[in-house]
């Protein structure tokens, strides 16, 4: 792939690749870090681009990596800046720790699902991209898509009932 062909091809990729970076580490700074070291890593492998069926997908994937390697480095640790930050908002600290923990515990649901579910659940859910787009980024048909997104969302269902003993019943 040229220079040429990269700019066109690779290039406007960056935001779907920072969004998602976002989405998984939620700390811009670390997402820019993660988008810079996709792009590195998409230059350095630009002769075998030419052969990927679908580069943004390969690049979303090569991000979801990166972005799995930041995420088990990371510790949850909630220190006096971020309790000083949400002081004086009259908003239920605990509340806001609890709902961060709970989306966290879905992300990681969502991260442990296998492959094919995993990838259409972050670009639906995370990456709230349409339909026509996941088909196009991963090459599988809608209806394939739909499958694995229900089977995606009653796995999630069924892990979240178990971890917080969650009657299904309840509402």
């Amino acid at each position: 792939m040229t220079e040429k062909e990269f700019n066109h091809i690779v290039l406007p990729l960056t935001r779907p690749i920072y969004s998602f970076a976002l989405n998984m580490t939620g700390n811009s700074a670390d997402a820019a870090d993660i988008t810079q070291d996709v792009m590195i890593k998409l230059w350095d492998s630009r002769r075998e681009l030419k052969e990927i069926k679908s580069p943004k997908a390969w690049a979303l994937a090569m991000t979801r990596n990166l972005c799995l390697d930041w995420l088990k480095k990371q510790k949850p640790v909630y220190d006096e800046q971020e309790i000083l930050r949400y002081k004086g908002q009259g908003t239920d600290l605990l509340y806001i720790l609890e709902m961060q923990d709970t989306a966290e515990a879905v992300r990681q649901i969502i991260l442990s699902l296998p492959s094919p579910q995993k990838e259409v659940m972050i670009l639906r859910e995370l990456e709230e991209l349409e339909f026509d787009e996941i088909s196009r980024i991963t090459g599988l048909g809608l209806n394939n898509i739909r499958v694995l997104l229900s089977r995606g969302r009653s796995k999630v269902k069924e892990i979240l009932v178990k971890k917080f003993q969650i009657s299904k019943y309840e509402n």
